[in-house]
Formats: structure tokens, C-alpha cells, sequence
């Protein structure tokens, strides 16, 4: 049951029953809105009954603390908007920096001052949680603000502060790593050490630097989204690994599918590794897990890889073999790299790396563009020495 009561001039007191108690008392949510006659007061009824019976109402409480909001936000926000590796590293954040701090105070007292303070804190000594000696990075730092500032503007878009008290504070840019790449020479010693490992181990790592495929998406890869005969490999999920819950099938980064092209020399690995785990799959018959999946590189049970296992495996290989370290996720950015000085436009590359436009793409490559760029202008000059000199 759901009514409304006139409480004063254009304002309404809203009222619906969610149930009864063991005693038999009417379990009442109410809140009081403004509204110009009854028929907009039945209206905002209306969507209140509607926002309590899907589970998206969320009672407005003056006394509400960031504590008490934190899980409203973590269950009906972030669970659902972010990506599962920034909601469990902004949760992380929050409940070892900030709710320690800030938890404790009324979301309505909560100041941009607050925001400042906090900030500077972050920049004297003695802010580490690892023990070590020195200060925090300007990507800590920022991903400290991103975490406080996501929760806050939740909030402020839920109507439960009248301004974001974070947007408007300047944090410090975190620099962006300069990437580092493997040349033409460092991929034929990789090429000539892969010789010696495990054959499917020599095919991932060659499908990671041909595709420019993620470490998540290239553990969710399943021989469905590989074409033979058009030499197309398509990246349409990813496999994450969430705290208590295990791994589990998400969208790509930025929920982007694409297509990408292929080498043959790398789809005539594939066909060779598509019998041989045919085969393993075979013999385990009913042992098989994730039953209507086939992860080219999961375990011989069937079960996908997890995204930090390859990374781990690839340090071990190349501290073993003594072999120049980049991070794994590196061997994207020598995909891209080796695609822009071969003179492949931006846009195709953009698409095949799965960037949500093309000036990630220009921001993340910018450099080298240009390089690439001054190197094509070269070719000018050795075309009109050529054409003065026939004059």
C-alpha cells in the first residue's frame, strides 16, 4: 500500500508499506518531496513505490556517514559501473586510507577542505604502507583522489549532497611510464628462445605481441572466436579475478569487441594447438570444468588461466633465459610500436588494440608517431636530391 499526506504548501509526504514485522506491524518507508498538486505528489509516489521495489532506493539520512554510504556505493554503484579492477582497487583504497580518516563524518559535513588536507597529507613522509622509506608516487596519490572524488560524486549524483566536494581540487598528474619495447633484434632472440618451451607457452606469447591482445582478453580466448579460414581472431571478453568469487568472464576494457587480423604463421600454430588440447579434452571427458567453454590456453581441465599467472610466468622465463624484462603487458605496446614504423595508420591500429578512440591511441604512441612521422618526411629529400640532380 502506498499513499500521500499534504504536509504544507507544495509539500507532500510520501508513504509505502514494504511489509510487516514479527509482531505485525506495517514496515513504512516515507520521504517528503515538493510538488505543485496531488497529481505530481502521485507521480513522485509512484517512482518512489517503484525505486523500493527494484532495490535502487536508498534512504536519505542527514546523519548518513561515508561508513554507512560505502556499501550502498560498492553493491548499487560500483559493482555495476566500474570495471571489476578499478571498483576492488578503489574499494581498497578507500577502506585503508580514507574511511579510517573520514569514515566516521556525515556525508553533508564533508568539505572540500577535507579533500585538500587529505591530499597534502598524502604527499608528507610516512605515508607508505609498504615500509619502505621515501614518498608516494604521483599515481598513488592520484589514485587515492579518483577513489575518495568516485564516491563522492556518486553520492552527489544520488542526491544526497547538495556539490561534489572533490571536483574541484587539483591533484598532482600522475607522469606516464615511458614504455618499454622490444626491437626487431630483442624478438628474434625471443623468437629463437621460445624454441625451447612449451609449445603452447610459445604460442601465447606470439599471439600477445601479433595481436596486441590484453592479458585477460588472451585467457578468455576460446577456439570459437578463432576464424581459420578468414585468419581472424575475435576478442570479445576477458577473465578477471575477483576476491572470494574466484575468476570469472567479463567484457573487454571499455567494453570494446573487435576483429583482428592474424599472421599465418600464427594460425598454423593455433591448428596444431587446437588438436593437441582436442585431444587432452578428449581424455578427461566428464572431469571437464566450465562445460560449454574451450579456453585455447586453459588448464588440462578446462578451467581459464588467470591474467596475473601469464605475467608471473613471463618474468620466470625471462630471468631464467636472462633475457631483456619488460612487463608482459609491454609486449602490446611493442605490437603497436612495430605496427606504427612498419607505417600503419593510427586508426588501424587504434581498432586492433581495442582503444576507445584513436587519441588514446595518439596519446599512448605520440612519440613514437612522430618519429615515424619525421622519418617519412626523410624520403622527401632523397626524392628531390634525386629529381635536382637529373636537372
Amino acid at each position: 500500500m502506498a499513499y500521500i499526506e499534504k504536509r504544507g504548501k507544495d509539500k507532500y509526504r510520501l508513504t509505502v508499506n514494504i511489509g510487516y514485522d514479527e509482531k505485525g506491524t506495517a514496515i513504512k518507508e516515507r520521504k517528503t518531496v515538493q510538488a505543485k498538486n496531488p497529481t505530481e505528489a502521485k507521480k513522485l509516489l509512484s517512482l518512489f513505490e517503484a525505486e523500493i521495489l527494484t532495490g535502487n532506493y536508498i534512504k536519505i539520512e542527514e546523519k548518513m556517514t561515508l561508513n554507512k554510504f560505502y556499501p550502498e556505493w560498492l553493491n548499487k554503484y560500483a559493482k555495476t559501473n566500474l570495471t571489476d579492477d578499478t571498483s576492488r582497487g578503489y574499494s581498497d583504497l578507500l577502506k585503508v586510507r580514507i574511511l579510517p580518516k573520514y569514515g566516521h563524518m556525515k556525508l553533508t559535513d564533508i568539505k572540500t577542505m577535507h579533500i585538500v588536507n587529505f591530499i597534502n597529507d598524502l604527499k608528507q613522509d610516512g605515508q607508505r604502507l609498504d615500509g619502505k622509506e621515501g614518498l608516494l608516487s604521483d599515481s598513488s596519490i592520484s589514485n587515492c583522489y579518483k577513489a575518495f572524488n568516485n564516491i563522492l560524486a556518486c553520492a552527489y549524483d544520488w542526491k544526497l549532497i547538495k556539490e561534489n566536494p572533490a571536483s574541484s581540487v587539483k591533484v598532482p598528474r600522475a607522469k606516464r611510464p615511458k614504455t618499454e619495447v622490444y626491437t626487431r633484434e630483442d624478438l628474434k632472440q625471443l623468437s629463437n628462445l621460445l624454441e625451447k618451451e612449451p609449445f603452447h607457452w610459445r604460442v601465447l606469447v606470439m599471439l600477445a605481441i601479433t595481436t596486441g591482445a590484453r592479458e585477460g582478453e588472451i585467457a578468455a580466448l576460446e577456439w570459437k572466436h578463432i576464424d581459420f579460414n578468414k585468419g581472424t581472431i575475435y576478442i570479445e571478453q576477458a577473465i578477471t579475478e575477483v576476491v572470494g568469487e574466484g575468476v570469472k568472464i567479463k567484457s573487454t576494457k571499455n567494453g570494446r569487441e573487435r576483429m583482428v587480423s592474424a599472421p599465418s604463421s600464427l594460425m598454423i600454430q593455433l591448428k596444431q594447438l587446437k588438436g593437441i588440447r582436442s585431444e587432452e579434452k578428449s581424455q578427461v571427458d566428464e572431469l571437464w570444468e566450465w562445460k560449454g567453454h574451450f579456453f585455447i590456453f586453459g588448464n588440462e581441465f578446462g578451467k581459464p588461466i588467470r591474467p596475473d599467472s601469464i605475467s608471473k610466468r613471463w618474468r620466470r622465463f625471462t630471468k631464467r633465459e636472462n633475457f631483456k624484462h619488460i612487463r608482459f603487458h609491454a609486449l602490446r605496446h611493442t605490437s603497436a610500436t612495430l605496427l606504427i614504423n612498419e607505417g600503419v595508420h593510427a586508426k588501424v591500429i587504434s581498432e586492433r588494440l581495442g582503444h576507445s578512440n584513436i587519441s588514446t591511441t595518439m596519446n599512448i604512441y605520440g612519440h613514437v608517431l612522430a618519429e615515424a612521422d619525421q622519418a617519412a618526411a626523410s624520403h622527401f629529400d632523397s626524392f628531390f636530391e634525386k629529381k635536382e640532380k637529373e636537372i
